[in-house]
């Protein structure tokens, strides 16, 4: 699997989890019933049936999404495991409100969305191991022609690489050689 797609799936899970919390999960209930007690009003819609709780696990999951594509190998799996545990705060969200009075069946469709979303979390994270960064702009230390380029090879030098004299080359450069073999 390369970056893009795996950024993809996770772009694609948060999309699909975010359309489910726009569907109403309580029939007749407003959106303050459906988070937690204590947390302040995200609009003054009565009417709204969003969770702020399953809204903000979309946001993280859908920004862990990108971080990953930025990010090293120890660093992906740190955000995708935020990712994952975004989408059982979802699944939980889902389920709470699922057995709450009033409860539609796109609560337990969303709480089955959560679960699949986990897995392809979890799938994406354990792919993310062979994702490599981009050489795009790595240079070599020939150019284009086959000629010896002297500013490619101090840049492959500087970057630790054993740069070898071409055979067919005249000049050496042991201080010891003796001019006049040539």
């Amino acid at each position: 699997m390369t970056k893009s797609r795996g950024v993809l799936i996770i772009l694609v899970i948060a999309a699909a989890l975010w359309a489910l919390t726009i569907s109403a999960w309580q029939a007749g209930a407003g959106g303050d019933t459906l988070g937690p007690s204590g947390v302040a009003k995200v609009t003054e819609d009565a009417s709204s049936q969003t969770s702020p709780v399953a809204t903000a696990c979309v946001a993280i999951i859908a920004v862990s999404g990108l971080l990953a594509a930025m990010l090293g190998r120890i660093g992906r799996f740190v955000v995708l495991a935020l990712a994952g545990i975004a989408g059982i705060g979802y699944g939980i969200t889902a389920l709470s409100a699922a057995s709450a009075p009033g409860a539609t069946s796109w609560a337990i469709i969303a709480a089955v969305a959560a679960g699949i979303g986990v897995i392809g979390i979890v799938w994406v994270a354990v792919a993310s191991n062979g994702w490599m960064n981009s050489n795009r702009y790595a240079r070599t230390a020939e150019s284009a022609s086959g000629e010896f380029d002297s500013a490619a090879t101090w840049d492959a030098l500087s970057r630790g690489e054993d740069v070898e004299d071409a055979p067919d080359d005249e000049t050496s450069t042991d201080p010891d050689a003796d001019p006049d073999s040539k």
